[in-house]
């Protein structure tokens, strides 16, 4: 976090350092990607689980290396164990979905330096790195019918000892990069691929071990129970109840993924927002 913080303050030291200030505006589209407690081993499974996303941003274009932006981004993510090949998962049979909702203020930083107003710079790669909050609400089916899972306590939270029900706000970082292509003064074209590291392990609904069923039909009810624990509905069988043996993994906190398309204006060629051309110049493609 600390290093986070260095890396803003950098960010805003160096972007004095040029007169090459505008704004720009636009949005993107792609698809969001869940890792967690119940992605599958393999590449192409996991895939599949892939799930349409948008985002809207404004960028403040300090100089030729340096940018910031705000970041709304809304999508969906989908994990689910049924369609794993291993054997544990499969019994487990545990899945969900939810909407992702992640507001961000990322920084920039462009490899070979960029602007939109220079006539014969046509792309740059860029590292990109923020601070977000995301809501999520995992959700699962039953009978047809779905269920929001947070507060049914499914791994006993609010039960004695057990401690609290989770949050469905968290921290986020995220981070990755990028390739900007200018399409003309008013208009640049790009691809961006980004991990969120969350600080928290319950985007699926899934953490540390399994409750007694017992319980949580006494104090939460049918629902809670069982949704809790579902090998033995996998498998025809009985509910099983096995009070801490192992549901999800909480060493590791949840990852989410994006590709985007995103379509940008440069405010200032469109509106004049902006300060005017730059005296700067770097190495151009």
């Amino acid at each position: 976090m600390y290093r986070l913080i260095f890396l803003f303050v950098t960010f805003f030291t160096l972007s004095f350092n040029s007169s090459a200030q505008y704004y720009e505006f636009g949005g993107g589209l792609g698809a969001t990607l869940y890792y967690g407690d119940l992605n599958a081993p393999d590449l192409s499974t996991n895939l599949s689980n892939s799930q349409f996303s948008g985002q809207l941003m404004l960028r403040y274009v300090a100089n030729k290396n340096i940018a910031f932006r705000a970041n709304l981004t809304i999508g969906k993510l989908l994990g689910d164990d049924r369609k794993s090949r291993l054997e544990f998962q499969q019994i487990r049979n545990l899945r969900f979905t939810s909407i992702l909702i992640e507001g961000a203020l990322m920084g920039e930083y462009y490899l070979f330096g960029y602007d939109a107003k220079a006539g014969t710079q046509m792309f740059s790669p860029y590292a990109t790195v923020g601070l977000g909050l995301v809501y999520f609400n995992p959700k699962t089916d039953l009978d047809g019918e779905t269920y929001e899972l947070q507060p049914l306590g499914t791994e006993g939270q609010g039960l004695p000892g057990l401690g609290s029900k989770y949050s469905k706000v968290a921290l986020a970082i995220p981070f990755g990069g990028g390739v900007k292509f200018k399409i003309n003064d008013k208009y640049n074209f790009g691809v961006e691929v980004l991990a969120r590291r969350t600080f928290t392990d319950y985007m699926d609904d899934v953490s540390s071990n399994y409750a007694n069923t017992d319980d949580l039909l006494a104090a939460n009810g049918a629902l809670s129970a069982a949704l809790s624990d579902r090998r033995g509905e996998g498998q025809g069988l009985p509910q099983f109840n096995t009070p801490g043996a192992q549901r999800g993994g909480a060493e590791v906190d949840d990852y989410y993924f994006t590709i985007m398309f995103n379509l940008t204006a440069n405010l200032e060629s469109i509106f004049g927002f902006g300060k005017g051309k730059s005296s700067m110049d770097c190495p151009r493609f």
